[in-house]
C-alpha cells in the first residue's frame, strides 16, 4: 500500500488541474496526512501550496552572475525569469526524496512527465493523474513524454472517460494500468445572493435572462462558439444576455471583442475578465453553456451544477458527458451549434418552478466531487 507520496506538478498557475490539486493537498492535509510537492516553476498558487505541503521547486532563479547582469541595463532585456537547477542543486533535492522514502512519484497532468523522467535514477514506481485531452496533449507532451506514460508509469488517473479511451486508443496505455479518477471540488462553506447587484453592475435588467460561459478565452472553450451562439439565440428571445467569464490579453479575446462590436449593439453580450471570486457570475445566470470544443472535465460545470443551474453541453467533448448523462436534454450534439441554440431556448423557456427537482439533484450530483467523496474514492483504490 502508498503510504506517502511525491506529487509533481509543471507549475502553480491558477487553472483547472493546479486547482484540483491544490484542493487534494488541502483535503489530506485536513486530515492530518503530511504532503509533499515538487513544482517545476512556481506560480501565483504557490503561497497556498506551501500551506498544505512541503514544497521543492526544480527550476531556479537567477543564480549569482545572472544577478550582477540584471544589474546592467541593456541586458535586462535578456533577463531569465528560472533556469535549470545545476547538478548540485538536482543532487541536495535527490537527496531529500530518498531521505523521506517516497513509495509512489504522481505527477499532475502529461506536463509533469518531463520532469518526472529526471527522477527515473530514484527507482521509485511512477503515477501520473491525466487532465488533458488531444489537443492539449499534443500541445504540452512530446512523443517521448508520451511513450515515457505508456512505457513506464504504473498507475495512470484519468479525470474521465474520454480520456481514458483516448489514452488507451491513441496513446497505446495499457487499460489495467488505467483508474478513473474524477476531480475533487471545493464546496463553498458561506452562502450568498450577489448575483442582483452583479446584473445591476453590468446593465443587466432584472427581468433579462442570463447565460454564462467562463474559462480563459482559447480555442478549446470554443469562445467563437459562444459569441455565435449567443447571436442566434439573442435574435430569438431579445432580452437574454450573454456574460463570457474569462477574456484577457490574447488573439480569442480579441477576436471575441471585434466580432461582438459587429453586431451587438444592444450591449447584451458582457466580455469579462477572470476574477478571483467567479461566485456572482453564477448566482447571476439562468444557464450555463459549455461551449468547449474539448474539457476534461470542468470545474465550472460542477460550481454551476452546485448553485442548481441548468448546463448545455457538447457530447464527447470531455467530461460533461459523465457529469450530465442522467441528463441527456443537456447535451446535444458534438459542435452543432443550431441544436445548442435551441435547448439554450428550450432551457430559458422553461417555467423555473417546474425545474426545482432537477436542480436539486444537480447540486447533489456536483456534492459527490466534494472533498470527502473524492477522498475515498482515492482511500477505495488502495493507494493511500
Amino acid at each position: 500500500m502508498t503510504s506517502k507520496i511525491l506529487f509533481v506538478g509543471h507549475d502553480a498557475n491558477s487553472a483547472g488541474a493546479q486547482i484540483v490539486l491544490l484542493n487534494w493537498l488541502k483535503a489530506e492535509a485536513g486530515r492530518g496526512k503530511k504532503n509533499y510537492l515538487l513544482l517545476e516553476k512556481g506560480g501565483d498558487l504557490l503561497p497556498k501550496y506551501e500551506r498544505y505541503a512541503k514544497v521543492w521547486v526544480w527550476r531556479k532563479g537567477p543564480n549569482k552572475i545572472e544577478k550582477i547582469y540584471k544589474k546592467i541595463p541593456f541586458l535586462k532585456r535578456e533577463d531569465r525569469i528560472d533556469r535549470e537547477p545545476n547538478r548540485t542543486e538536482i543532487a541536495v533535492m535527490v537527496k531529500e526524496f530518498r531521505r523521506e522514502k517516497f513509495s509512489l512519484i504522481l505527477g499532475n497532468t502529461v506536463a509533469s512527465l518531463s520532469l518526472l523522467q529526471q527522477l527515473q535514477g530514484m527507482r521509485i514506481p511512477f503515477g501520473a493523474y491525466v487532465h488533458e485531452l488531444n489537443f492539449s496533449l499534443t500541445m504540452y507532451a512530446s512523443d517521448k513524454d508520451m511513450q515515457f506514460l505508456a512505457q513506464k508509469v504504473s498507475l495512470v488517473f484519468c479525470v474521465s472517460k474520454q480520456v481514458n479511451r483516448l489514452l488507451v486508443d491513441k496513446f497505446n496505455v495499457p487499460n489495467e494500468r488505467t483508474l478513473l479518477l474524477p476531480p475533487i471540488i471545493e464546496i463553498p462553506k458561506n452562502h450568498s445572493d450577489r448575483g442582483s447587484q452583479l446584473r445591476e453592475d453590468l446593465g443587466i435588467p432584472a427581468d433579462a435572462l442570463v447565460v454564462l460561459g467562463c474559462g480563459l478565452a482559447e480555442w478549446r472553450k470554443g469562445t467563437d462558439i459562444f459569441i455565435r451562439v449567443a447571436r442566434q439565440v439573442i435574435r430569438k428571445m431579445p432580452k437574454v444576455h450573454f456574460i463570457w467569464l474569462g477574456v484577457g490579453d490574447n488573439v480569442f479575446s480579441a477576436e471575441l471583442k471585434a466580432e461582438k462590436e459587429h453586431w451587438d449593439e444592444a450591449k447584451q453580450v458582457h466580455l469579462v475578465p477572470q476574477k478571483l471570486d467567479s461566485k456572482p457570475y453564477f448566482e447571476a445566470m439562468d444557464l450555463f453553456f459549455l461551449s468547449s470544443r474539448e474539457d476534461p472535465f470542468p470545474l465550472v460545470m460542477l460550481e454551476a451544477a452546485y448553485h442548481q443551474k441548468p448546463i448545455l453541453g457538447f457530447k464527447d467533448s470531455g467530461g460533461v458527458s459523465d457529469f450530465l448523462q442522467d441528463f441527456p436534454d443537456m447535451l446535444v450534439g458534438y459542435l452543432e451549434e443550431e441544436q445548442a441554440r435551441d435547448g439554450i431556448l428550450k432551457w430559458l423557456e422553461k417555467d423555473a418552478s417546474a425545474q426545482t427537482e432537477m436542480r436539486l439533484e444537480l447540486k447533489n450530483k456536483s456534492l459527490q466531487y466534494s472533498a470527502e467523496c473524492f477522498l475515498e474514492r482515492w482511500h477505495n483504490m488502495g493507494l493511500n
